[in-house]
């Protein structure tokens, strides 16, 4: 499971009243919603997957406390955990290995949000951004703690995803693959991108501004071939080997949005799940499970979501006070 970022992102856009333009083989009639509401679920089986637990990396037995006001698990790297810590006004980021005895090593001096690791654990990528337009993408080895590479990119370029030895970037102009070794740079589609998977050579790019009538288009990176496209809704997070995603609407801003669909890669609408609140942290527990981090009126929990059906995967804990999700 690669727990997708949620930076505030330059390339976030909102969209027009515009027809829904789909592919011909996407789905007609969204299913019924699900409230994630704690009466309305049944309580589960605890989360399956490394998460966090407040402050706390939970893996089966294995329990690490991470100290810091704002603490964000990037995901797994061997048997260690990449994770994120920050101030409260969100100031003073650092990244760091983390292994189950408690030892940490930092790797970075980075917000955690504006950092991506890799879908093989091996390398950690991040985003500075200044008071210019430029941005400077940093490489590192997440073994070593050590430098891999580092490149200065303009027009606010943000990284979306890494493998191996590649960085997919979008700008508010196009989407760029800067492959580290030898320091090259490809443009793989001129719209700006926003979200992607390189283990499965997937992104997901805006047309243009919505408020223009710009859409969010899913392609194939070697061929361009378009996978999926709407108008109302983009992408939030891919399934492992990316034949389903998580979408929420174009419009979503602030802590997160209110309402999340499941989809096939291709369009075909599985589930819809809606909250009182606000839903955090979007992720796949399994190629078919959804994990949700709802923040209610009064309670938040994990919903795991498949298709039609939801239920609570953690006990109930405060919720986070905070504005309510576009």
């Amino acid at each position: 499971m690669r727990p997708l970022p949620r930076p505030s992102r330059p390339l976030r856009l909102v969209v027009a009243a515009a027809l829904v333009a789909l592919l011909p083989a996407a789905p007609a009639t969204a299913k019924p919603s699900v409230s994630l509401t704690p009466g309305a679920l049944d309580r589960g089986p605890d989360v399956a997957v490394p998460h966090l637990d407040g402050h706390t990396v939970v893996d089966g037995t294995v329990r690490v406390s991470v100290a810091g006001a704002q603490v964000r698990l990037l995901g797994t790297s061997g048997a260690a955990y990449v994770v994120g810590t920050a101030s409260e006004r969100g100031g003073h980021g650092r990244i760091f290995r983390v292994t189950a005895d408690g030892t940490r090593t930092l790797l970075a001096k980075a917000h955690p949000f504006m950092a991506v690791l890799s879908g093989d654990g091996a390398t950690l990528v991040t985003t500075r951004t200044g008071r210019t337009a430029a941005s400077t993408i940093t490489a590192y080895d997440v073994a070593t703690g050590a430098q891999k590479a580092q490149r200065v990119f303009r027009d606010y370029a943000v990284a979306l995803d890494a493998q191996a030895d590649r960085v997919a970037l979008g700008t508010t102009k196009k989407t760029q693959l800067w492959t580290t070794t030898g320091d090259t740079v490809a443009t793989v589609s001129r719209d700006p991108g926003y979200v992607a998977d390189l283990a499965h050579e997937i992104i997901g790019t805006f047309t243009k501004d919505p408020y223009d009538g710009g859409c969010s288009e899913l392609r194939t990176i070697a061929t361009g071939q378009l996978l999926w496209r709407s108008c109302t809704e983009q992408v939030a997070a891919f399934n492992a080997d990316a034949t389903r995603i998580a979408t929420i609407s174009i419009l979503s801003d602030g802590p997160g949005p209110g309402r999340v669909d499941a989809r096939t890669v291709s369009g075909q609408h599985l589930g819809r799940y809606q909250a009182q609140g606000y839903i955090g942290d979007i992720t796949f527990e399994t190629p078919t499970a959804l994990l949700l981090e709802v923040n209610g009126r009064r309670k938040s929990f994990t919903a795991r979501c498949t298709d039609a059906t939801c239920e609570r995967a953690s006990d109930l804990r405060k919720a986070v006070p905070l504005r309510s999700a576009a």
